[in-house]
């Protein structure tokens, strides 16, 4: 009797273990066969048959849309597929023979660098002598109405004016404390419309705040200047040409505020202004240090009123950091979010160009083109307001 039981209870618990192992297999994704077998060729909708899960969140991978009803790749979007990835491969080959290129042109400058055929020179050198063409290439939309100056709060920024070349300029400043001190100063120059200021004053969300403000409440002077062209200031936009002078002008007109320590001038920017901060420590400004969040390596990269076909090589060569990097004389930092939206392949391009040991290339992990801002600007500000050195790794962590 027990040895019935025991054997009715085994043949009870083996029967229950083949359903839980069915049902399991049944559960189970299919494995990825891909490409996914074709439909015959009457289906005039579906180039593959129905894909299974796996298959559906690789053809996902692949950037190529499933038709939800019939769950297949439709004749269509292969064909759009297909097209897509001659062009990128086409492209691909291009970007190539550039790099090619490019490396050839570099491994023939050093060579004759370090032969003595040649000396480099400072972006402010290679532009002696010549003007900017870009009022040819300018499109329609280049033509801005005139913006008012902005008006902050007077006890947080006041009105200056400075003079670059024949162009007089504005700029805003934070007024004399009044105490005797000596304070440090950022020059700050804002991305998007470099050359105008809006509300510079208020701060934006952690995830975007582009006031730099971390260094005002560290108990820095801050300066922000307005461009050429900009607001209400005489002068056509040069697209980074005489933005530079501008910057530069208002940076000595600086030296001579009585409560600023012209020993401890610093110069920082987003985006296009950071490409114009670093276009402006390559012409060999001596400031104590810059930092750049997120600029750009090539010029023709930002999508401008500008026609840049139009322009010259060597006027575009002129207006790209990338080519001027040997020549920065200051401690740069050039900073960028690891996580897209960034300027992250710029940074790469940038660091792997020749470059004085005075630059520093720092990727902040987890951060993007704008999240970067907030944090890495009150860290480099405390160190700044302790006199202490900036302290930035390689690969940055929040």
């Amino acid at each position: 009797m027990v040895v019935f039981i025991g054997v009715k209870m085994t043949s009870r618990g083996w029967v229950s273990l083949d359903k839980v192992k069915q049902k399991a297999q049944a559960g189970q994704i299919a494995p990825l066969v891909w490409p996914p077998a074709l439909a015959p060729q009457s289906d005039s909708l579906c180039h593959t048959i129905k894909l299974n899960l796996a298959q559906v969140d690789k053809a996902m991978e692949e950037g190529i849309p499933v038709d939800q009803q019939r769950r297949c790749i439709t004749r269509t979007a292969m064909d759009e597929y297909e097209t897509a990835k001659v062009r990128h491969a086409a492209q691909r080959t291009l970007r190539a023979a550039h790099d090619a290129e490019q490396a050839q042109i570099e491994k023939t400058v050093e060579q004759q660098i370090s032969a003595g055929t040649i000396t480099l020179q400072n972006l402010m050198q290679a532009r002696a002598g010549k003007t900017t063409m870009i009022s040819t290439a300018l499109l329609p939309a280049a033509h801005m109405p005139i913006k008012a100056m902005p008006k902050p709060p007077a006890q947080m920024f006041l009105p200056m004016s400075y003079q670059s070349g024949n162009l007089s300029l504005k700029a805003f400043v934070t007024p004399n404390p009044g105490d005797g001190k000596k304070l440090p100063l950022m020059v700050w120059l804002t991305g998007g419309d470099s050359n105008s200021l809006d509300d510079f004053w208020t701060e934006g969300a952690a995830a975007n705040d582009q006031s730099a403000s971390a260094f005002r409440k560290a108990g820095m002077a801050m300066l922000f200047p307005t461009l050429r062209g900009g607001n209400d200031n005489p002068g056509q936009r040069e697209y980074f040409w005489g933005e530079v002078q501008d910057v530069a002008a208002a940076i000595l007109e600086a030296t001579q505020l009585p409560y600023v320590d012209p020993t401890r001038i610093y110069l920082g920017g987003h985006s296009t202004g950071a490409t114009l901060a670093l276009l402006t420590a390559t012409a060999g400004l001596p400031v104590q240090g810059v930092f750049a969040f997120g600029p750009v390596d090539e010029i023709s990269g930002y999508d401008w009123p500008v026609k840049w076909s139009l322009v010259s090589a060597d006027e575009k060569r002129m207006r790209s950091p990338m080519y001027w990097t040997h020549a920065i004389k200051s401690p740069t930092w050039i900073i960028e979010g690891s996580r897209r939206p960034s300027n992250i392949t710029s940074l790469d391009n940038l660091c792997a160009a020749r470059k004085s040991e005075q630059v520093h290339c720092v990727s902040v992990q987890g951060a993007d083109h704008f999240s970067v801002l907030q944090p890495i600007t009150r860290k480099i500000a405390s160190q700044l307001v302790m006199g202490q050195p900036v302290q930035l790794q390689r690969d940055e962590k929040l």
